[in-house]
């Protein structure tokens, strides 16, 4: 484990533009994101509006689709498939641009949801929005781009590698990478955690306001 940390922090410290540009391309997908409800017609906004409706009244009843093991479940195979998607796209060489779409879209979808939040319940949405995303969407996020950032980073040393560029130990790289990858896998599944059992009655509490 000290291995792994130690991997993570001398990586970070050495490429720290290409974990600026992956932080950069999600938060302009936030960004976008959030803008994006401003564009769209009056019936794709009332259907997202419409969407947020059924959604708290299943947090207000705590059903078993927005809160439990199911949802638990749900979401270690969506994130672990999403992960496993990135981590393999950073082998390939040529995923480079997928990976970026994905974190890009991660922080649309999140962006949209929160500037919905504010639409439809004005600055009661703050609330919503700070129990929406503290802690779990924020720690995920941080997954999303720490796992981003090191299959950017793979993606350019082996592309270096494969252009007789620099000098590399596949074996030990992409053991690394692996270990990377494995951690976030564990970090993502406390995550799914709290976000199956905490996030929705963080998000209760809200309806007793709205």
């Amino acid at each position: 484990m000290k291995k792994i940390i130690r991997y993570l922090n001398e990586t970070i410290k050495h490429e720290k533009n290409k974990l600026v540009f992956t932080v950069i391309m999600f938060i302009i997908g936030l960004i976008v994101g959030s803008l994006f409800i401003n564009f769209v017609s009056n019936s794709d906004k009332k259907l997202l509006i419409e969407q947020l409706d059924i959604y708290f009244n299943s947090i207000k009843h705590l059903t078993n689709d927005v809160f439990g093991y199911k949802v638990f479940y749900s979401e270690v195979l969506n994130n672990v498939l999403q992960l496993f998607i990135i981590f393999a796209l950073g082998i390939s060489m040529v995923g480079l641009p997928v990976v970026i779409f994905i974190l890009f879209f991660k922080g649309f979808m999140i962006g949209t949801t929160i500037s919905t939040m504010f639409v439809k319940y004005q600055l009661k949405g703050v609330i919503a929005a700070f129990f929406y995303v503290f802690p779990c969407l924020v720690l995920n996020v941080i997954i999303y781009i720490l796992m981003c950032f090191f299959a950017v980073h793979a993606s350019v040393k082996f592309i270096k590698a494969l252009l007789k560029k620099d000098n590399l130990n596949f074996k030990t790289f992409l053991g690394k990478y692996l270990l990377t990858f494995i951690v976030s896998i564990f970090l993502i599944i406390i995550t799914c955690l709290l976000d199956a059992y905490l996030t929705p009655l963080l998000l209760k509490l809200f309806t007793f306001i709205k």
